[in-house]
């Protein structure tokens, strides 16, 4: 009679170790194990009666999706043999020890199986007597990409980088205009016990069968459109309109784990989330699946939306620049800033030199083969301009490299382009530096701009445009037109400096007829709150001027704008646009200059009435004044660190309140540098952040 299972034991913290997935808060418990596919792991077995390697047959069966199959790699069999090592590449397995009715066995998982939740089923025989036992182990078992082993596509062969990209939980995603940089931090929480079971959840509402789960680069396209809920119900829906009250503000966010929480929960999209938002739990999602990823900003991005590698403005015949084309026609924009991810993975489907860092981005901007999701790009391809290869690399490669259109309206109602100004965005591209500590300021920003744009007007990127225009008839098109005009005047806005919400600012600008003969100059200077997005909310000031400047004459001219002008029109970021427009008679020369500045917010105190120390309460203090004479509603507090991950609503906020506060008891359960950051949103002043380290004591 065939021998049975009386029990098993995975080790599920003792393979953790040799996995690099000993931090899952999952495998605390013993019922979930998490391995890293290219490598083997243990488990005992213990029979009824003492194990008999001449007679008794030990077969293990590894399964997993809806309709398991050996020839797509959702099954293996494996007889357990005596053997000295196994195939590395392959599914294998060996006995590593027999002592009376307990053996252990060591299974290798091959470098290309899919990264799911497997099952695992022990069948037991006996040889010359008919009939199998079958014993399931309950444990759930994860499989994840594994970028420690060099036969998998996402090797990193660099342990400070696995250990930022793959390990470290904690982070920055980068806001603010390029002149201002500005870091929050966002707590990625890839550990977090609600994540990888969310993910899977996620995994299953997409189209990606299970044998597909095996390809970095299919899954990462698949993150990228399960990440936001356009097309398939996924994680955070978007909304940019600054009306948040039926669920939490995107402002609010600070870190991804509430976010798992809500959606693991109610099992609906999470209301709200904006580029930082996407890219933010796109991290904590690769990193959860051992795919190196960080998040990437890119300052002054460009949204395509005809795919002509250019950004088009138009300007009316009052000066005034639009928004769109007004027949709809298109409706590019130039983006503050926007946030989206870089993943690490060799590009075996491509041609060779494509591997290394991948763009995807989870914001829904345009549809790619019919639905919202973009990449992966390589990185490699969007610097020479290879935007043949697909994977969206075109759009990714206009969002760092569009040239602007700018198209002007005649006395007919007919629009001409005017004047072509070349390398208008990717001003900056960044990323948080390696580290474990995140710092203040910019101390920790990685400038990355060479990885993905040439030097401007270098031969290098002389030869990317060439390229790019080369591969898009549309473009071709538009940079056949002849710029050809007289500019002998030349104009200069000037740059604001640093605004204090509630100070006056000036519009100020300068002009300069180089020519010999009179220039006669219209001016339109005006000033306009925006979304990051380009959108303008409410124009606040426009000032017209006409000048005729003598020969080598100089001018200058200015206008104010004061609180109460912009005060209650502020967007969410507290982004302004100072926009010039002059129109030169006779040349028809035209320029326009646009300025994005931030206007400083009020600082949000923190402070701990006590040490930090490992299971001992603590009581933070946050504080700010409201700057602002109206009412402040629909209130919270977002506050992530040792111990906490919350939103707490909190009440109306009265004008000009003075040490508006609130109390936070809290309890570390880690020691060690830990950090606490606190945000206050409100329907009328959002994102009043800080962020303060601390020492946790044993």
């Amino acid at each position: 009679m065939a021998i049975t299972v009386v029990s098993t034991h995975l080790y599920p913290l003792e393979n953790a170790v040799e996995h690099h997935s000993d931090r899952f808060e999952l495998i605390q418990d013993g019922s979930t194990v998490i391995f890293r596919r290219g490598q083997p792991f243990y488990f005992g077995i213990k029979f009824n009666k003492q194990f008999d390697k001449t007679k008794d047959i030990v077969r293990i069966v590894l399964v997993t999706g809806p309709t398991p199959t050996p020839a797509k790699g959702t099954s293996a069999a494996l007889i357990v043999k005596e053997k000295e090592e196994l195939i590395a590449d392959r599914w294998d397995v060996r006995f590593s020890s027999i002592n009376g009715s307990t053996v252990t066995i060591q299974v290798q998982i091959p470098p290309y199986a899919p990264v799911s939740v497997w099952k695992m089923i022990i069948h037991t025989a006996q040889k010359g007597v008919a009939g199998v036992n079958q014993h399931q182990i309950d444990n759930a078992i994860y499989v994840l990409f594994n970028p420690w082993c060099p036969n998998d596509i996402v090797h990193m062969n660099d342990d400070e980088q696995l250990e930022e990209y793959v390990l470290n939980d904690n982070g920055k995603v980068w806001q603010g205009t390029y002149k201002e940089p500005k870091g929050y931090q966002w707590f990625f929480g890839q550990f977090e016990s609600v994540v990888l079971p969310s993910i899977m959840m996620l995994l299953d509402r997409s189209s990606i069968p299970h044998h597909d789960r095996a390809d970095p680069v299919k899954m990462t396209r698949s993150i990228s459109a399960i990440t936001n809920n356009v097309d398939d119900n996924g994680l955070v829906e978007g909304k940019w309109d600054g009306s948040f009250e039926d669920g939490t503000s995107p402002f609010a966010w600070i870190g991804s784990t509430p976010i798992f929480e809500e959606f693991y929960n109610t099992q609906l999209p999470v209301k709200y989330g904006q580029c930082w938002v996407f890219s933010g739990v796109i991290v904590t999602i690769c990193r959860a699946l051992g795919i190196p990823c960080r998040s990437v900003t890119n300052y002054m991005s460009a949204h395509d939306t005809n795919a002509s590698l250019t950004i088009d403005t138009y300007i009316d015949l009052n000066g005034e620049k639009l928004n769109n084309h007004p027949g709809s026609y298109t409706n590019d924009s130039c983006w503050n800033f926007h946030v989206w991810n870089d993943v690490w993975m060799d590009r075996p489907d491509l041609a060779k030199g494509y591997g290394g860092w991948q763009s995807i981005d989870g914001t829904p901007q345009e549809t790619s083969d019919s639905m919202y999701r973009c990449g992966p790009a390589p990185v490699e391809a969007v610097r020479r301009g290879e935007v043949n290869i697909g994977f969206d690399t075109t759009f990714v490669y206009t969002e760092v490299r569009a040239d602007m259109c700018v198209f002007k309206e005649s006395e007919d109602g007919f629009w001409s382009r005017v004047k072509t100004i070349p390398n208008y965005v990717g001003k900056l591209i960044v990323t948080k530096k390696i580290g474990q500590e995140v710092l203040p300021e910019t101390e920790d920003m990685e400038d990355i701009t060479e990885i993905y744009k040439n030097p401007f007007d270098s031969p290098e990127d002389k030869m990317a445009v060439k390229k790019a225009i080369k591969m898009v008839p549309i473009a071709q098109d538009i940079y056949d037109m002849d710029d050809s005009q007289i500019e002998d005047v030349e104009f200069k806005l000037s740059d604001i400096e640093q605004i204090t919400l509630g100070e006056s600012f000036k519009i100020a600008m300068s002009m300069h007829n180089t020519s010999s003969e009179p220039r006669s100059v219209s001016i339109v200077l005006s000033a306009s709150s925006i979304l990051y997005t380009g959108t303008t909310i409410n124009k606040l000031k426009r000032n017209d001027a006409k000048f005729v400047l003598k020969p080598n004459q100089r001018e200058n001219i200015h206008t104010f704008v004061k609180p109460s002008e912009y005060m209650e029109k502020m967007s969410s970021h507290s982004l302004i646009r100072i926009t010039a427009v002059a129109n030169v008679e006779g040349t028809e020369q035209l320029w326009s200059q646009d300025d994005d500045f931030l206007v400083q917010k009020p600082q949000l105190d923190v402070k701990l009435n006590t040490q930090l120390q490992v299971n001992k309460q603590c009581e933070a203090t946050f504080s700010f004044t409201n700057p602002l004479s109206v009412t402040l509603t629909d209130c919270t507090f977002s506050v992530e660190g040792p111990g906490i991950h919350r939103v707490i609503k909190f009440r109306d906020v009265m004008p000009n309140e003075k040490h508006v506060t609130y109390k936070e008891i809290f309890t570390p359960e880690n020691e060690g540098h830990r950090t606490v950051t606190v945000s206050f949103n409100s329907k009328q002043l959002t994102d009043i952040k800080n962020t303060i380290t601390e020492t946790v004591l044993p």
